[in-house]
């Protein structure tokens, strides 16, 4: 399977914990990587399937390369919006861009990348099923 662009959104939202920031406040610039995992797995589980399902079938998604960039700083009790791209698949990868913004007037707040390897048990490359691929391409936008 060739390189295949998409544009899938998804928005999923969150509200900063207590326990996610550091002692001004300010979410600790390591939680929006876990953020990022929240939108994505509620993309592929509102567009495809949960990754309990995937688990069952002997797939695993691990995260191969990550990035994020911040622009302004969530703080404590914020709720946010987590905008989830599924923008590029291929026989073996996904990648997603991400977007927090602050739910209450949508500020930028971060925007990153993670690329996702679709390995089997011993992790060793394995192709994404192909009911995935199909469903997820249902809901291309």
């Amino acid at each position: 399977m060739p390189r295949e662009e998409l544009h899938i959104v998804h928005r999923s939202r969150t509200e900063v914990r207590y326990a996610e920031t550091d002692q001004m406040g300010i979410v600790y610039h390591g939680n929006y990587f876990v953020y990022f995992e929240i939108g994505r797995t509620d993309l592929i589980r509102q567009y495809g399937a949960t990754y309990a399902e995937l688990e069952t079938r002997g797939i695993r998604l691990a995260v191969t390369d990550a990035s994020a960039k911040y622009h302004e700083p969530a703080r404590y009790d914020n709720e946010l919006i987590i905008e989830t791209t599924l923008c590029e698949i291929t026989a073996v990868r996904m990648r997603f861009e991400y977007r927090i913004l602050r739910a209450d007037d949508e500020a930028l707040l971060v925007t990153g990348s993670t690329m996702l390897a679709s390995l089997d048990e011993n992790g060793r490359p394995q192709r994404i099923p192909k009911d995935l691929v199909e469903a997820l391409r249902e809901h291309d936008a």
